[in-house]
């Protein structure tokens, strides 16, 4: 495997400016030396800004796993992170009836709705519109289970402006790391 070495130079991070916040992801990435990261996202231009940033997208585990846009489910992000790795969180939160917005982007908008009984999560991008039922996880439960695979809530932020949380927030940005 080879394994691309993050270049960061103010001319990579400016093309990714026009791209939403995947320059802001990109950005992060390679602020913690990231070299290699397995993503789960439903970002149509993520991967491609992370390789343009110098960082490996792999199948493989890697010391980065990006599991973004409410794609924790069922699924178990901690499995795919290598020792002394980190694990990037981003989802919504269980809420009541409604719509609630959780990004608004230059190219991107998406709000989760909510009948009471079921959450969808509707995504607007480029013209286009997408709808997929998610499973909301409420912070307690995403804790645990973090905790059980051997992993420490290390930051908490509403999104990645780095904001802190509010408990009217939808939506949450966790990092854990290996315990």
């Amino acid at each position: 495997m080879t394994v691309i070495t993050p270049t960061g130079t103010a001319e990579d991070l400016a093309s990714l400016t026009n791209m939403s916040d995947v320059s802001d992801i990109a950005q992060w990435c390679i602020s913690r030396s990231h070299q290699q990261v397995k993503l789960q996202t439903r970002r149509p231009n993520l991967a491609q800004a992370l390789s343009e940033a110098g960082i490996e997208v792999t199948d493989g585990p890697a010391s980065l796993v990006l599991w973004l846009d409410d794609t924790i489910g069922d699924s178990a992000p901690w499995s795919h992170v290598i020792n002394d790795g980190e694990v990037v969180v981003e989802g919504c939160l269980p809420v009541g009836r409604g719509v609630h917005a959780i990004a608004v982007e230059t190219d991107r908008a998406v709000v989760v709705t909510s009948d009471g009984l079921e959450c969808r999560r509707i995504e607007f991008i480029e013209g286009s519109v997408t709808t997929v039922p998610v499973q909301p996880v409420a912070l307690e439960t995403l804790d645990e289970l973090a905790k059980k695979a051997g992993f420490g809530l290390a930051d908490r932020w509403v999104d990645w402006s780095f904001e802190p949380p509010i408990p009217t927030d939808p939506c949450h940005l966790s990092l854990f790391r290996n315990l």
